[in-house]
């Protein structure tokens, strides 16, 4: 077993100055900004069908980390559709409706790219 004193450091769980990455504190604010436009594009996209009851809105939040994470992560369209349907039929109990969860993974890249490029 190595000494306490002669272990080195971890890594950090984020790259230092990438202004995108949302496990980077520096970006809480960026991040929060992102979380709230994602919310909105679960929320239209709605599979559960609960975007009308106020009390509901955070019905999605369990996806947007891991959605930002796998965006930032430069996942395709057709990973995150498959990811998408994954949790419809395994977190949300539904059949997956595979035309909604491409519809949005695409509108997803494309969301992510024009923020992350136009900085």
């Amino acid at each position: 077993m190595v000494p306490f004193h002669r272990r080195k450091p971890p890594k950090p769980a984020f790259r230092t100055g990438d202004e995108w990455d949302p496990g980077n504190p520096q970006n809480r604010e960026r991040t929060r900004t992102l979380q709230t436009d994602l919310r909105e594009r679960l929320l239209r996209w709605d599979p559960i069908g609960i975007a009308d009851a106020p009390e509901a809105r955070d019905e999605y939040d369990c996806m947007i980390s891991p959605l930002l994470h796998k965006l930032h992560g430069g996942e395709s369209a057709k990973a995150l559709a498959r990811w998408l349907s994954g949790e419809q039929r395994d977190h949300f109990g539904l059949s997956p409706d595979k035309e909604a969860a491409d519809r949005l993974a695409a509108e997803l890249v494309a969301w992510w790219k024009a923020k992350t490029t136009a900085s």
